[in-house]
């Protein structure tokens, strides 16, 4: 398959000239990878309706970084963004087409969930969050990402789990973390860690999380995940659990 990318020098020298008003054409800095048929971009005018739709149900914009709204942002987009992005292995993997995405397509979508209304002097989204530097924090990617990990196939809505959680506990303690590669793991910690009513609810404090975490970690070489179902999964996190709160 043939598909579009930006390499992150092209990206940062286009949104650098683009906050000073003086960019380029943004297809002047767009490449293509692969070969054969290229790839069909009927996906993209339905999910930034979809993105459109969902920002302005929540609010013009958010107020903090700590904003209850950011989380509810991005349990709802990732909805969006996996049932949109088609599922081809090569575009998946290849963080220049996220950063393709995220900046021809999304640049809205970005700032708005990055610019806060309080802030005095108005600024800008940092770069990562468009793939430019650290690439897993492109903000296209992690939405994907979100509800790929914790995806339950079986259940009539599969994407029921990305209703759970905080962001923070996404990206450090599933996002960065080897386990996650085993769906039925990355999903028995989120069960576990978010039992309650309120989805954003952790059971464990933020130092107890991080303790277990540090242990799965350290377990994850000795134990070969992706063969455990979720309830095993489930039953070796209550027991490394329990360790970190009798300690």
């Amino acid at each position: 398959m043939r598909y579009p990318i930006i390499t992150p020098g092209d990206a940062t020298r286009y949104l650098n000239a683009k906050r000073e008003g003086t960019a380029p054409d943004v297809e002047t800095i767009v490449q293509y990878r692969g070969m054969g048929e290229d790839l069909d971009q009927w996906f993209i005018k339905p999910l930034r309706e979809g993105l459109d739709r969902l920002c302005a149900k929540l609010k013009d914009g958010l107020t903090s970084k700590t904003d209850p709204a950011a989380n509810t942002f991005e349990a709802k987009a990732s909805r969006l963004v996996h049932a949109s992005i088609p599922a081809k292995s090569e575009i998946l993997v290849d963080p220049d087409f996220w950063v393709w995405l995220a900046v021809v397509h999304f640049p809205e979508i970005v700032e708005w969930r990055y610019r806060y209304q309080n802030r005095k002097v108005d600024t800008f989204a940092q770069l990562d969050n468009y793939g430019i530097g650290s690439r897993s924090d492109n903000l296209m990617y992690r939405l994907w990402l979100r509800a790929e990990i914790v995806l339950d196939a079986e259940a009539k809505d599969r994407y029921h789990l990305t209703d759970a959680g905080q962001i923070d506990f996404y990206r450090s303690h599933l996002f960065r973390q080897g386990y996650a590669n085993a769906r039925n793991f990355s999903r028995a910690l989120l069960r576990f860690q978010y039992p309650h009513k309120d989805l954003a609810e952790p059971r464990l404090k933020t130092i107890e999380i991080r303790e277990l975490v540090k242990r799965l970690r350290r377990m994850r070489s000795n134990l070969f995940l992706e063969i455990l179902a979720e309830d095993d999964c489930r039953a070796v996190i209550e027991a490394e659990a329990a360790e970190v709160l009798a300690a």
